[in-house]
């Protein structure tokens, strides 16, 4: 019978070794990240790698909203001021600061971007220090990444075609967001959340920053196609 690590052996383990595991187990318990007895709320923690990119990931896009919020205070004291994200006429985020689509929910986007990324940095240090997140902490981040995928191509989407314009700051947040989302739905598929089979969830662990390239792939031809005129008046 093949040896089923214990909970220390895999909190031990590097993203590398577990995710050799996955891959050459017959077999693996999609849970092998939880495991309490018989009834308990199942809960699994999660590769060193993936806390750190929730940590330093968070605090990048933390970095981001900061600057973001301090330009839009800036254009409201001075309407007239330049802005130190206003690079040039395609790369510019003062456009996007005071428009509906930039305060999404009443508040400015960037406020509610702070409070998600804050939480991921905290639930990053907790992984990080050993601890075992339960299944709703896990749905919850799954369904949190969902949405900040569908924000990203939404807001690309306003960029491209009723601004024209790239506000760098949130395509800051934008590569955070997407490598985030890949990595935590390949992790919570590993620890049983998902209700997916083993074979899939070694797919999405196996594949997930190959589905983070694809998805940099698309955005980054969204923004040559469709703001290709804008491209080509910048270099003339």
């Amino acid at each position: 019978m093949a040896h089923v690590p214990t909970q220390a052996e895999i909190d031990a383990m590097s993203e590398e070794e577990l995710e050799a595991y996955l891959a050459s187990a017959e077999d693996p318990d999609p849970t092998i990240l939880e495991v309490e007895g018989a009834g308990a709320t199942a809960s699994s923690g999660a590769p060193r790698g993936y806390a750190w990119l929730l940590i330093i990931g968070s605090i990048i896009a933390l970095g981001a909203c900061w600057e973001l919020t301090t330009a839009h205070i800036k254009q409201i004291k001075e309407p007239l001021a330049g802005l130190s994200c206003d690079i040039n006429p395609l790369v510019s985020c003062g456009a996007s600061l005071d428009i509906w689509q930039g305060n999404l929910l009443g508040v400015p986007n960037a406020h509610i971007g702070a409070m998600a990324f804050a939480a991921l940095l905290t639930l990053g240090a907790l992984l990080l220090g050993g601890m075992r997140l339960p299944r709703w902490v896990w749905r919850g981040m799954v369904a949190g990444t969902i949405g900040g995928i569908l924000f990203v191509a939404w807001f690309l989407f306003v960029s491209i075609m009723d601004l024209g314009k790239l506000c760098p700051f949130c395509m800051l947040i934008w590569a955070v967001t997407i490598s985030v989302a890949t990595s935590t739905w390949a992790w919570a598929a590993a620890g049983g959340h998902l209700g997916v089979s083993p074979a899939t969830a070694r797919r999405l662990v196996a594949w997930r920053w190959w589905g983070a390239a694809a998805i940099y792939a698309l955005v980054a031809l969204a923004v040559v196609v469709g703001l290709w005129s804008e491209w080509m008046t910048l270099l003339r």
